[in-house]
């Protein structure tokens, strides 16, 4: 039943792309100063609307502090903080701390501010304190700062500020829906930017308690918030790794919602009447990383053929039992024009040819091609939290033996992907976060960008991003955006393998009429509530 509901919803996802931890309510104790001539019944609904409200959510990672600048893929989706901009169900940039943004020249956009914003200290947002926050959001992750490319950003009145770029940037309202832009009080910010800032005062409905790395994080509601009073009083956080322990946490009722369940997760959660299975459009890739730096991995030949020699097909209606899409690019369908521009096709036999043609025989009999006496066995890491990875590299393991090269499959934290140690590394990310290619092709591909956790470096490509920085024209955008997908893919700077939906385990308590999103960001809002 659950399949067919996913595939509905897989295809209302792609028409939407072509188009540009105890219970749900917590027991509460009956009011001691009830005269004792109120009814039973009277004294039941006292109860029941003087408990606290509170929501408990399983999350696959409590890794690292909520910090709005170096964590804002945790702060933003658990209700802490917000951006400037965001994007709406079709994935268009909107306002959202902000109220406009005008390009009044090439290199200077003015974005006007909503009124009437506080933070969680009390203290009003204004054009100040947003310019502080980001030069902050600039100083504190260097990824941001080659993200945005700002020169300077000015004050022109209260409820205005200037950002300056250093060249033409058509699109930076999108690129200002990056998490790691979010808003808050700069004087709530450690002066050392090796001091987190989760702390900091930010504008969401919700505002930190407390934070325990992989165990649990509580916030509570920010009574104050300018889109209104949360419906919740409280929501607890709890870290579970495996999303089989997420699964049987919805189902004993530890848990309200449990995110990002597996396939089978999802179809044992669809035969419980008192539980729900909601989708959310493919948005996000499961590929792997390339460590560029690794010897064998240096050689494109080697690139392409353990490239071509993944199933995707496979990978999609096996490891995902149908809950994916076979991923020829970094982009889901719809999203750009030239949606295959590397041929990525299976094909088995021609990875054998180019693995020969870089110098690998196998000399010895033994199934494992080598070169001057070393084998070709590679190392293979990804991490447990999102639940496909893990077989999806067991199953390039078996497809990676089928022409000779032999892979060791390594379950690790997901921070070491940058750290090197491994030939290949399987991960998930989003693509599609500001609408545009450019945010997510300077991200995996530019030469030190924010998820270029490979080091993959081409000096063409970095120069087709800064043409594209300042391109306007949407067909000319588009053109440059196809050419420097290309010549990543060429150069296989990584290995796209598919794009999954997101499955959410919900109990029939919750009351979740906004949710779930294609864009992953956006989960807990102010909306969100129990019945």
């Amino acid at each position: 039943m659950v399949r067919h509901k996913l595939i509905g919803l897989l295809l209302i996802g792609l028409f939407v792309f072509a188009l540009v931890a105890c219970g749900t309510e917590s027991a509460a104790t009956p009011d001691q100063t009830s005269s004792t001539d109120v009814s039973n019944e009277n004294k039941v609904a006292d109860s029941h609307q003087n408990a606290e409200r509170v929501l408990n959510v399983a999350m696959t990672f409590l890794d690292e502090p909520p910090d709005p600048y170096q964590a804002g893929w945790l702060a933003v989706p658990t209700g802490l903080a917000e951006t400037l901009f965001k994007q709406d169900e079709n994935l268009n940039t909107v306002p959202w701390l902000a109220t406009a943004g005008v390009q009044v020249e090439p290199k200077v956009w003015e974005i006007s501010l909503q009124e009437g914003v506080k933070f969680h200290n009390g203290t009003l947002m204004d054009a100040q304190k947003v310019k502080g926050s980001l030069d902050l959001a600039l100083a504190r992750r260097p990824g941001t700062s080659i993200l945005l490319d700002v020169d300077r950003v000015e004050v022109k009145d209260p409820s205005t500020v200037a950002i300056h770029t250093n060249s033409p940037n058509p699109v930076l309202p999108g690129l200002l829906t990056n998490q790691n832009t979010s808003i808050a009080d700069p004087d709530t910010v450690p002066e050392s930017v090796d001091d987190s800032a989760e702390f900091a005062s930010m504008t969401g409905p919700f505002k930190l308690v407390s934070f325990t790395a992989d165990q649990k994080m509580s916030v509570v509601a920010h009574a104050d918030y300018w889109q209104g009073a949360p419906n919740l009083d409280r929501v607890e956080y709890v870290a579970f790794n495996e999303a089989d322990a997420r699964l049987i946490a919805l189902q004993s009722g530890d848990v309200d919602i449990s995110i990002n369940l597996s396939p089978q997760g999802a179809e044992v959660v669809e035969s419980d009447s008192s539980l729900d299975v909601r989708v959310a459009a493919p948005s996000g890739m499961l590929f792997m990383f390339v460590n560029h730096e690794s010897p064998p991995m240096q050689d494109s030949l080697v690139r392409k053929a353990l490239a071509i020699a993944v199933d995707r097909e496979a990978m999609a209606t096996g490891v995902a039992d149908g809950h994916a899409l076979p991923a020829s690019s970094m982009f889901p369908p719809g999203f750009i024009s030239c949606q295959n521009t590397g041929n990525y096709t299976f094909d088995p036999e021609l990875a054998r040819d180019l693995l020969a043609e870089a110098g690998y025989k196998d000399e010895d009999g033994d199934g494992i091609v080598e070169k001057d006496g070393d084998k070709l066995e590679l190392i293979l890491q990804t991490y447990p939290q999102q639940p496909l990875l893990p077989p999806m590299l067991e199953a390039v393991q078996s497809m990676l033996k089928d022409i000779g090269v032999g892979a060791n499959v390594q379950i690790v934290e997901w921070t070491l992907a940058s750290q090197g140690g491994y030939d290949l590394f399987g991960y998930s990310n989003g693509t599609t976060t500001t609408g545009d290619p450019g945010w997510a092709l300077n991200r995996t591909y530019r030469t030190g960008g924010d998820e270029n956790r490979g080091n993959f470096s081409n000096s063409e490509i970095d120069s087709l991003l800064e043409e594209l920085s300042s391109a306007s024209d949407p067909a000319e955008r588009q053109r440059i955006a196809c050419a420097a997908l290309k010549a990543g893919q060429d150069e296989v700077g990584i290995i796209p393998v598919m794009f999954p939906t997101r499955l959410f385990g919900v109990s029939d308590a919750v009351e979740w009429t906004s949710g779930p999103q294609a864009a992953r960001l956006y989960f807990i809002d102010h909306l969100i509530g129990l019945k």
